[in-house]
């Protein structure tokens, strides 16, 4: 308990004096911000019009770690949203859906299928490659971004764009020197210098769900949840099952980020409390095109999610370390066997339809078949033996030494670091390895097997990950 209160006060508090008041000028802020560029949107190209826009996150869920610098948006398209638009026909999964336009309903042709090789044209009113939609509305954004030179005035600061060279928003967060004359005496007391922030924000355009019946009567959906998903819906989001679709995909994806929000924000302060200890040692996020396999802030919140609201539901308040221990023991069996439900969609697999990892092009000697599967075996074991290990070490019923808090608090800084660094260099680099086929469990992955790859990453990328073995 004591470890775990200490990493709790040591990296899940803000990080910059920045408290409720700073907090509600710079989202204040984010919001005039975006407001203004759908203004632009609006305007410049028509087609992006959007109907609404869409808090999700971690800002959101209340659970947050660090100065407020990071912001989630789902953006509905006008023109794909509402009655009578869009249908949902049967695609690669459940999951998975083709969007096709209803009779009257104008899109560009260059985001439906192609079919200049079709001569029947089935599939002229379908949408086509979802990463041709994403890639042109932030290549406006960049362009309005650019083109827009204002700082907007809050009440104690003022917000202003960043140059955006990404598929993210960035904006900068300036205090003023000064408060206004009309500050109130305590909230004075309150406010502490922050100087500046740099602030991302994340926009994914989304489409309203035409049919909630229709999610009902999938086996993978919680039917406890009917009532949840009728007061938020659920939309379809611009993210084929698998990259390797390339320009010929035309599924979409089915996300319930707004009815993850409420059941995260619900949680009681303890889970909360645990959510954010557990996140700041093992997630790590990193922004990349491909879904590498990690132990990413999704798959946390997908665990607790299951810890508090699944059948075994926790609903009474325990120690920091039971509850902790409880979700580490969930993920570590998840991870053995290489599947994880999604929450609302529990027979989809969190880690993807295909399974990614980096591609280690080594020689060696295996028992399990090809080399490069056995090695992507490996990495996912690593995040199992990760877990095991912050596991076995939570559940001491001995006290942690100042020195031994410190060790395990550095390595997990360093475990997040290292595989950062790897996942990177082979995503960068295009060395991703598939597993297309059930790969069952890690049984097949020997210890031996391991602590040979476990040597090859300290040879070859100079990361030494030894301890988790």
């Amino acid at each position: 308990e004591e470890f775990l209160q200490h990493a709790y006060k040591s990296k899940c508090e803000f990080q910059m004096e920045v408290n409720g008041t700073i907090t509600m000028d710079i989202e204040t802020g984010v919001r005039k911000m975006i407001e203004m560029i759908l203004q632009h949107l609006k305007i410049k190209s028509p087609v992006f019009e959007v109907a609404n826009v869409i808090p999700t996150g971690s800002f959101y869920e209340g659970t947050k770690i660090g100065a407020p610098d990071e912001f989630d948006f789902m953006l509905t398209l006008a023109k794909l949203s509402g009655a009578d638009k869009i249908s949902l026909q049967p695609g690669c999964s459940d999951w998975y859906p083709y969007i096709k336009l209803q009779p009257g309903v104008e899109f560009p042709q260059k985001y439906k299928i192609n079919n200049f090789y079709e001569e029947e044209r089935k599939n002229k009113d379908f949408l086509g490659n979802p990463r041709f939609v994403a890639t042109d509305f932030w290549k406006e954004i960049a362009n309005i971004n650019a083109s827009v030179n204002e700082n907007i005035p809050l009440t104690y600061g003022t917000m202003s764009f960043v140059p955006c060279n990404g598929k993210k928003l960035e904006l900068q967060y300036i205090q003023n020197s000064t408060l206004p004359q009309n500050t109130d005496i305590q909230i004075k007391e309150e406010i502490s210098l922050v100087g500046s922030l740099k602030i991302g924000v994340d926009l994914m355009l989304a489409i309203d769900h035409p049919s909630l019946e229709s999610i009902l009567k999938l086996p993978g959906f919680p039917k406890n949840f009917k009532e949840l998903l009728y007061k938020h819906g659920c939309h379809v989001i611009p993210k084929s099952c698998h990259t390797d679709h390339m320009a010929h995909t035309k599924c979409w994806f089915v996300t319930f980020s707004c009815m993850e929000r409420e059941l995260i924000n619900n949680m009681n302060e303890h889970h909360k409390k645990c959510y954010k200890i557990l996140k700041s040692l093992i997630s790590s996020d990193i922004t990349m095109s491909r879904k590498c396999m990690n132990l990413s802030s999704y798959t946390l919140k997908t665990a607790f999610l299951f810890h508090v609201y699944g059948e075994n539901e926790c609903v009474y308040s325990r120690t920091l370390s039971a509850c902790i221990c409880d979700v580490l023991h969930y993920l570590s069996s998840n991870l053995h066997h290489i599947q994880m439900p999604c929450f609302f969609a529990r027979d989809m697999n969190t880690w993807g339809n295909i399974l990614e990892t980096p591609w280690f092009q080594w020689k060696g000697e295996t028992s399990s078949g090809e080399l490069g599967y056995a090695f992507a075996l490996c990495w996912i074991k690593l995040m199992h033996k990760f877990v095991n290990y912050l596991q076995n070490t939570i559940s001491k019923h001995t006290p942690l030494s100042d020195k031994d808090t410190k060790t395990v608090l550095s390595r997990c800084d360093y475990f997040k670091k290292a595989v950062e660094v790897v996942m990177i260099y082979f995503v960068k680099n295009q060395l991703v390895y598939k597993i297309e086929k059930d790969p069952g469990s890690l049984e097949s992955c020997t210890d031996d097997f391991f602590s040979n790859f476990i040597q090859k990453l300290k040879y070859h990328y100079n990361v030494d990950l030894s301890f988790v073995e």
